[in-house]
């Protein structure tokens, strides 16, 4: 949540201003309360988060699996160590324009293991880990980088990010990643409100827990450009096209998205990976 000071005029001897003074903290402390009424807990192991209940009626908390690599020339799509998925139901996503058997359909938090110091064979079974911390510890200790510059997500899949927008650094309660808008596909395509994401990419302080989070998300006048249906005029204004798109919605307020940007990064901020 934005905290913003309050700024009070020089107390005067008048009864008015001393008035004043107490009854703007009634405000606030009113306004705090509406504002936590609102927020839903979630404590699954060492997970813990909070989310508006206008996102979302509903969640899930579960441990999937760990799925190996079962041969070092297969592609790793899907391969991770056995992690926390935390997912919103009967949510804004339901408005959506999406299909149901997207990767990108729900809203989703993942916590993952970077690491298992009793398992030597972690780093053979899972080899998308050790290259997605490290790919994220760089980008995250330069705090910086180039805006087009590929940023690490797991689970891995055969896919690419067509652009980056929005892209920032923030911290959540023991740890910090980078936030920021995307597409992925395997080949250049429109940007589009069935496939546009906004994504959260982050690691716990000790670098022991890598944090995905994937939520759908549209903004208005989407379109997609002329030549679009013919392959050579459009991969021939592509570089443009994405360029202008991208600009847009950087410079698109949070609040204009569905939904609004500003309670998702609120998901990410109050997130905490640990003892409780």
């Amino acid at each position: 949540m934005n905290r913003r000071n309050l700024l009070f005029p020089p107390l005067a001897a008048s009864g008015v201003a001393i008035s004043l003074l107490f009854i703007v903290p009634v405000t606030a402390r009113v306004a705090s309360a509406q504002q936590k009424s609102r927020a839903r807990a979630v404590e699954y192991g060492n997970v813990t988060l909070a989310f508006d209940a206008g996102l979302a009626k509903d969640f899930t908390a579960e441990t999937v699996p760990a799925v190996p690599l079962e041969n070092r020339t297969d592609k790793p799509d899907g391969v991770a160590p056995a992690h926390v998925v935390i997912t919103l139901h009967d949510s804004y996503a339901s408005g959506l324009r999406r299909d149901a058997g997207s990767a990108y359909a729900l809203p989703q938090i993942s916590v993952f293991p970077a690491a298992d110091p009793g398992d030597p064979r972690f780093d053979d079974k899972f080899p998308t880990m050790r290259g997605a911390v490290a790919g994220l510890g760089k980008l995250l200790s330069r705090r910086a980088g180039s805006v087009s510059e590929s940023i690490p997500f797991l689970p891995w899949a055969d896919e690419r990010q067509l652009f980056i927008g929005r892209k920032r650094l923030i911290r959540f309660r023991n740890g910090r990643g980078v936030l920021f808008l995307t597409q992925y596909d395997q080949e250049e395509s429109p940007v589009s409100n069935e496939f546009l994401v906004y994504t959260f990419q982050g690691l716990t302080d000790d670098n022991r827990w890598y944090v995905s989070a994937v939520f759908p998300v549209s903004a208005p006048g989407l379109t997609a450009p002329p030549g679009a249906g013919s392959d050579a005029s459009f991969r021939a204004g592509y570089d443009r096209y994405m360029k202008q798109t991208t600009d847009k919605l950087n410079r698109l307020p949070a609040k204009r998205f569905v939904p609004d940007l500003a309670l998702l990064d609120g998901i990410i901020r109050s997130l905490k990976i640990g003892p409780r």
